[in-house]
């Protein structure tokens, strides 16, 4: 019994974390389509793979500060935007 909580309570936490990740992706992308951007532009232009941004939509990738910051300026928005919930608004 222990164990299936256990595995239940980490499948959660992977599910939530994946949500995150998608949330985060979810932000980048209305930025990328109010510019009319692609991926791959993106990836031209900042120099973030192309695979890296399919990963983080997919929820497999937790993208680093770094990255962040770098669509941050890319986009000249504060990096506080993707760390913003909805509710926070």
């Amino acid at each position: 019994m222990v164990t299936l909580v256990y595995q239940f309570s980490e499948l959660i936490a992977i599910e939530k974390f994946r949500n995150e990740v998608k949330n985060l992706y979810a932000k980048y992308a209305k930025l990328r389509d109010k510019k009319g951007l692609t991926d791959y532009r993106v990836s031209e232009e900042t120099g973030i793979l192309k695979s890296t941004l399919s990963e983080w939509k997919n929820g497999k990738y937790n993208p680093k500060f770094d990255k962040l910051l770098i669509l941050a300026k890319y986009f000249d928005v504060p990096v506080e935007y993707f760390a913003e919930t909805e509710e926070g608004r």
